[in-house]
């Protein structure tokens, strides 16, 4: 399921893409819990794109070109 995953995204940092998704999600979690945050979708995808934005910095020029639609 994972490998048709990859294969389907067709972007060779799909890997890391999952593990700033997971890692945005333990995020919000903690603000939640420690925080006294409230559950927003608006919050998580805010901070994912902000780590994602970070990961496009150290990634070559065509792989940056596929995943333009993550600055959005």
């Amino acid at each position: 399921m994972i490998i048709a995953a990859r294969h389907m995204f067709g972007s060779p940092i799909f890997r890391e893409i999952v593990i700033v998704s997971c890692w945005s999600i333990w995020c919000h979690r903690n603000s939640i819990i420690f925080d006294n945050g409230s559950l927003s979708l608006l919050a998580w995808k805010h901070f994912f794109v902000q780590e994602v934005s970070m990961v496009l910095l150290r990634v070559k020029a065509y792989v940056k070109a596929l995943l333009t639609f993550m600055a959005e």
